[in-house]
C-alpha cells in the first residue's frame, strides 16, 4: 500500500483501528498488573513460560526411586505388620505413596516371583512368614536400619 494513493477514508479508517488497538494494549497492560498484585498477595498464577525454563541444579545421590529393591521391602514390610488379613493393593498404595498401577505392576511381575507371597482375594495380599527366607528378612532389616541413617 502506497501513502500516495491512499484516500481520506482510508486513513480515517487507520486511525480509527491504531486507536481501538491502543485501548486494547492499555486494557491488557492493566490485566497484567491486576495479576501481579494477586500473585504478589499470595494468590498463585501460573508463570510466564519463560521462568519455566530454568535449569534445575541436581542433587547428588539416588532419587527416590532408584534404591534397587527398595519397593519390594517395604511392599513386604507393609504386609508383614498387616498380618493373616493382608492388605489391599489400593490399601497399600496409600500406605507407602506409591502409584497404584506400579503396585499391580509390581504384583504382576516381581510378586509372582517373591516366596511367601500369598493372593488372598481379588487384589488383597498377604504374607506367610514360615515361607520367607530367612536372608531376605535379615537384608530388608539391613536395609531399613542404612535408609533411617541417612
Amino acid at each position: 500500500m502506497k501513502l500516495k494513493h491512499l484516500t481520506s477514508a482510508e486513513v480515517k479508517e487507520l486511525a480509527k483501528l491504531v486507536q481501538e488497538k491502543e485501548e486494547l494494549q492499555e486494557k491488557v497492560s492493566e490485566i497484567e498488573r491486576k495479576i501481579q498484585t494477586l500473585w504478589k498477595v499470595g494468590i498463585k498464577v501460573p508463570k510466564k513460560r519463560i521462568e519455566k525454563t530454568r535449569v534445575s541444579v541436581k542433587r547428588r545421590g539416588p532419587e527416590k526411586g532408584s534404591i534397587p529393591g527398595h519397593l519390594k521391602n517395604s511392599i513386604l514390610e507393609a504386609l508383614r505388620k498387616a498380618g493373616n488379613e493382608g492388605l489391599t493393593v489400593k490399601e497399600l498404595s496409600e500406605k507407602l505413596g506409591v502409584k497404584i498401577n506400579n503396585l499391580y505392576s509390581w504384583f504382576y511381575t516381581t510378586g509372582k516371583k517373591t516366596p511367601g507371597l500369598i493372593k488372598i482375594g481379588k487384589s488383597k495380599y498377604r504374607i506367610e512368614e514360615s515361607t520367607v527366607e530367612p536372608e531376605a528378612m535379615e537384608k530388608s532389616e539391613k536395609d531399613e536400619k542404612i535408609k533411617n541413617q541417612k
